[in-house]
């Protein structure tokens, strides 16, 4: 008994002797560590992808501009220095001439024909519209006067009145179908009828017009199409400097640091044609029949190239007028301010002079914003000046005044390089003259027809101003009712 006794606490003092048991020593870990070790390669592998490329997506947009602007630039280099007159003499452009001239023959009968009839209609409108349009402005001006009456009495008085007036019959001279004038007696409502069906037949004949000459507008644009990519206004030394320029592209990112504003783009990154010395469109950087994609159509130059002589885009930056996020290069989504964090998105194509108003926004007239002049003139026209106060509407005199004095200026110039380049032709045909000084004046003789031919643009865009700072401030006959309301209130 004593003996088990004492081989029970000798065996515990030998287990207690023996050290822990170590997971270390005495299971492996080589399967933990290599999982480790691949998931650390794995990890490594998609950080050099991702800041080679996955951050860079500009270095293969560039390398494509590159390839396609080498491979346009090699196809117009045989046709640098090319006037106007001898692309038109090509059997390609006359092919797509005569195309073009055949849709516009074949087309020409109805095209005469709906002519007539819109014609016919535009002048039945001038007779019916005025008498519509006032006696629907003096129903406007009644029913306004019975929502402002204080009783039913008083509402029902002029309820008569309304009735009356819609009964009440206009003698207009309407132009027949058979070239007679007939003397017709019309209340409101036939002519309200009356005018709303002539609206409608026009426009269904003026559709009617479109469709038309559709297949002659194709054939115009392909034939204007063909004209422009094949003028070239580059020298073949132009040419080859660009492409010696691509062959040693630096390919990093273009950035526009405006610090008056402290704004940074690189929107050049990526849209790199905006700038170049000859106008890329997107067929330029398609091959064969395909349809441009969107790199084609982002490498294109600035649809103004004459805006960006006034707004110099490192003075003035990019995003400043289009709005979306300069500093982003790694998606589209991030460059474009199209993503729900960013408050200024890019302006959509038919939004793009909405960037203007942000430096313009007290101008009447505005060069190079068509669509914004119109909606301005618009809101003269309809009389909404009247009550609606808006600074730049009182300046159209010193306006006026300004270009109409800039336009004889320009005219004056334009007459004193007519008089020079007569004197520099009559030089040239001088049997004295040698060669070299005649192609020299010949030369300049081109350059003065080239800025007459500038300065007539500008003669052209200064009269389009004057014509907007020219018309009166009151409102058409056909806006009378809007005034009528204007004044009732």
């Amino acid at each position: 008994m004593a003996d088990s006794t004492e081989q029970d606490a000798l065996v515990k003092r030998e287990d207690a002797a023996l050290p822990e048991r170590d997971p270390i020593i005495s299971r492996s870990t080589s399967g933990i560590m290599l999982i480790c070790a691949i998931l650390l390669i794995g990890s490594l592998a998609w950080a050099l992808y991702d800041e080679v490329y996955g951050q860079r997506p500009w270095k293969g947009y560039q390398r494509e501009f590159v390839e396609r602007e080498n491979r346009y630039l090699k196809s117009i280099k045989k046709n640098a220095g090319q006037t106007e007159g001898e692309v038109k003499n090509t059997p390609e452009y006359q092919q797509l001439d005569a195309e073009a001239q055949a849709a516009q023959q074949a087309a020409e009968p109805q095209k005469q024909e709906i002519d007539r009839k819109v014609k016919l209609i535009e002048s039945q409108l001038a007779v019916v519209t005025d008498p519509f349009q006032n006696q629907r402005g003096q129903i406007s001006v009644l029913n306004y006067r019975i929502e402002q009456a204080g009783s039913d009495s008083a509402k029902n008085k002029i309820r008569q009145e309304v009735a009356k007036k819609r009964a009440e019959q206009v003698t207009i001279k309407y132009p027949t179908d058979d070239g007679r004038v007939e003397t017709q007696h019309l209340n409101f409502t036939q002519l309200e009828e009356r005018y709303n069906d002539l609206k409608n037949r026009k426009a269904q004949y003026l559709a009617d017009r479109t469709k038309l000459l559709q297949p002659y507008a194709d054939a115009a644009k392909k034939r204007d199409d063909y004209l422009k990519n094949h003028m070239v206004g580059l020298t073949a030394k132009q040419i080859d400097s660009l492409i010696k320029r691509n062959d040693d592209f630096d390919f990093t990112i273009h950035q526009i640091n405006v610090n008056e504003t402290n704004l940074v783009d690189r929107c050049e990154t990526c849209h790199m044609g905006v700038r170049e010395p000859l106008e890329l469109t997107p067929a330029n950087f398609t091959t064969g029949n395909k349809k441009p994609d969107d790199l084609a159509r982002a490498f294109v130059s600035h649809p103004n190239r004459q805006l960006l002589q006034i707004h110099n885009p490192d003075r003035f930056g990019c995003s400043a007028c289009h709005g979306g996020n300069g500093r982003a290069t790694t998606t589209v989504v991030k460059a474009h301010g199209l993503n729900p964090f960013w408050l200024h998105p890019l302006y959509d194509r038919q939004y793009t002079e909405a960037g203007c108003v942000q430096c313009h926004q007290n101008d009447r007239v505005l060069d190079y914003a068509s669509t914004l002049n119109l909606g301005r003139d618009l809101f003269q026209n309809r009389g909404c000046v009247g009550c609606h106060r808006y600074e730049g509407f009182d300046r159209e005199t010193d306006g006026l005044s300004n270009a109409r004095q800039l336009i004889s200026q320009l005219e004056e110039q334009q007459k004193a390089n007519d008089r020079e380049a007569l004197e520099s032709e009559e030089v040239s045909s001088r049997p004295e003259t040698d060669d070299a000084t005649a192609q020299q004046l010949k030369a300049h003789i081109e350059s003065l027809h080239v800025t007459n031919s500038q300065l007539a643009a500008r003669i052209d865009q200064l009269n389009l101003n004057s014509r907007y700072r020219a018309r009166p401030a009151s409102v058409s006959s056909r806006h009378k009712d809007a005034y009528v309301l204007a004044t009732s209130t």
